[in-house]
């Protein structure tokens, strides 16, 4: 039933902290777009964290990054794909749950770019058609850049399995952030 549940609420889910209209300044606005999207912005990060906390020094977030700006490359030339929105809020819970249970860490880590590949096309679809190469360097450099520090929390992270879970819990409140809208 909880299951159920969790998947009816993920399907009906409200559109993720997306912002159109990226042409005025394409560059800067693709450096700010994943520190604005708490989507976004957690997803690196617990992706970051996952890749430490593995092992995955640079496998993980390169595949990461590689996949969303494929992500991006399709969203600009697909449009919208169904079910985009509760993927990129699938993300934040797998995340979690990553935290949540060491034993499963890597299982979990290796799904994290698939998600990272629907937080992307989120990023082809909403970027203005003549702005998209200048506002997807922009996106992927920020994402790099959070990867890294999501990848230095998590090597203090090795450490502490208190703070993993308050992490986790971080995570799971951002979910249920965005799935409220």
């Amino acid at each position: 039933m909880k299951k159920t549940l969790a998947f009816v609420l993920l399907m009906v889910a409200l559109p993720a902290f997306a912002h159109p209209g990226h042409d005025a300044n394409p560059l800067q606005d693709g450096l700010l777009h994943p520190l604005t999207g708490l989507d976004h912005l957690l997803m690196l990060l617990g992706t970051g964290v996952l890749a430490a906390l593995t092992g995955r020094r640079l496998s993980l977030p390169l595949a990461t990054l590689a996949a969303m700006f494929a992500g991006a490359v399709c969203g600009h030339l697909f449009g919208d794909v169904l079910g985009m929105e509760p993927m990129i809020v699938g993300s934040l819970l797998v995340a979690a749950a990553a935290l949540l249970l060491p034993s499963r860490q890597w299982l979990l880590a290796l799904i994290m770019p698939v998600f990272a590949l629907f937080h992307g096309w989120a990023h082809g679809v909403e970027a203005t058609p003549s702005a998209f190469w200048l506002f997807s360097a922009g996106f992927v450099t920020v994402s790099g850049l959070l990867l890294a520090a999501g990848f230095a929390g998590g090597c203090l992270l090795r450490r502490h399995t208190g703070l993993q879970k308050a992490f986790a819990g971080g995570l799971l409140a951002g979910a249920a952030l965005v799935l409220a809208g």
